[in-house]
């Protein structure tokens, strides 16, 4: 049995929709098979992939771990007075997502178009959640780029990825490569595949059996996978 991760923004979501070429060979792919996400994204941030029947979810960089049921396999929380400080030194430097347990609201400290949108202006509106991570948004890539050894130097007890002009921020040693040896494990799979756009993918591509990425992705991506490909049903189709 093959099991299969996706990253979503800029791999298997473009323009908030899916294909319907991709849904069509994740269906195909599925039916002796196991297909799931991994993303940076919250729990709460999945609208524009909901009729799509995952069989498993890998979340918030890796802090989250669901089964197809949305019931949890393996969690990493974020202390919440660390959380707390991370978000009080960042907010003058950035935007902040804060991920926590909630399935109908994504926090946030500006305003985005976004379903599940809830803003906050101060962390103690939120202090009660749990907390799986929380991203820094900057204006551009380059920037986000400049705060990641900041981050790293400032609170040696996380991990921070970048995600284009995003900086993911999860516990130690925590990331979507975790996240996809602990479903591999779970589900005793033979083959571990996966597919990402972005950096925050690399520990995915290391910890994948076969890895893809994108002929548009930057060239120190294409270095580190397997394969380069056009789509998630080009991928696929390569490994049925």
């Amino acid at each position: 049995m093959k099991v299969f991760a996706t990253d979503l923004d800029g791999t298997l979501v473009h323009n908030k929709k899916v294909t319907e070429t991709d849904r069509e060979a994740i269906a195909a792919f599925q039916k002796e098979n196991l297909f799931g996400v991994c993303t940076g994204r919250p729990l709460s941030c999945l609208y524009d992939v909901e009729g799509i029947p995952f069989d498993f979810y890998i979340m918030c960089t890796g802090a989250l771990l669901l089964d197809k049921d949305r019931h949890v396999i393996e969690e990493h929380l974020l202390d919440k007075e660390l959380v707390r400080d991370i978000y009080n030194h960042y907010r003058d430097y950035s935007n902040i997502i804060v991920q926590t347990e909630s399935e109908s609201h994504f926090y946030f400290t500006e305003f985005i178009d976004f379903p599940t949108f809830t803003m906050i202006k101060d962390f103690e509106e939120i202090k009660d959640s749990k907390f799986y991570g929380i991203s820094l948004v900057f204006d551009t890539n380059e920037e986000a780029a400049t705060f990641v050894s900041d981050v790293h130097d400032r609170y040696p007890m996380v991990s921070g990825y970048q995600n284009t002009n995003v900086i993911d921020i999860v516990s130690k040693g925590i990331s979507k490569g975790t996240g996809v040896k602990a479903i591999k494990k779970h589900f005793n799979a033979d083959k571990m595949l996966g597919i990402g756009d972005s950096y925050n993918d690399l520990p995915l591509f290391k910890a994948s059996d076969y890895s893809f990425t994108f002929h548009s992705s930057p060239d120190s991506l294409k270095k580190e996978v397997n394969d380069v490909v056009s789509s998630v049903s080009e991928a696929i189709n390569k490994v049925l």
